[in-house]
């Protein structure tokens, strides 16, 4: 019921990839996007304008493709977010399918740096897998398109955080 509250909105899947739930996606590149037709797209990389965070998995249904728990180290395992995310289904089209995104409130991102995430930190998208960093490493007076702000402290690739949706443009 969270659409309800405004707290998600429904968009289309602007390609033919697979992605991982807590990915942050971003404006249509592949599709045009209409007053009745929204369309959103995996990042091409880092610092990329965010539309908001998925829920769930998108993936052909079950048993044709399924997500499980990350298991063994970050990014060795095939149900990781750089494993899933952005792989093309063999018999199932997604594009054009309706991926549901949260758009406002507190949203589960993916730390997308191996160094430590602290709370109150400003986030932006880290990678085209649709994970979170910090604004270390960006020159000064760079733009920076933000998701939001982290509400607990991480360290480490792959782990959760809990964001403060927020986007906006602001100057390192």
């Amino acid at each position: 019921m969270a659409g309800i509250n405004g707290l998600t909105l429904g968009f289309r899947a602007d390609a033919n990839v697979r992605v991982y739930k807590f990915t942050v996606m971003t404006k249509a590149v592949a599709t045009t996007v209409t007053q009745t037709e929204i369309y959103a797209a995996v990042p091409t990389g880092a610092n990329a304008v965010p539309l908001g965070v998925t829920l769930d998995h998108f993936t052909e249904p079950p048993p044709i493709y399924t997500v499980g728990q990350p298991s063994g180290t970050a990014g060795s395992g095939s149900n990781y977010p750089e494993n899933v995310t952005g792989t093309v289904p063999t018999t199932y089209n997604l594009q054009g399918k309706q991926i549901t995104l949260q758009v406002n409130g507190v949203a589960r991102c993916i730390a997308g740096q191996a160094g430590k995430i602290s709370q109150g930190d400003i986030l932006i998208v880290a990678d085209a897998y649709g994970r979170v960093k910090t604004l270390a490493g960006l020159a000064s007076g760079t733009y920076y398109y933000a998701v939001g702000r982290a509400l607990n402290s991480v360290t480490g690739l792959d782990k959760i955080v809990e964001v403060l949706l927020d986007f906006y443009v602001g100057t390192a």
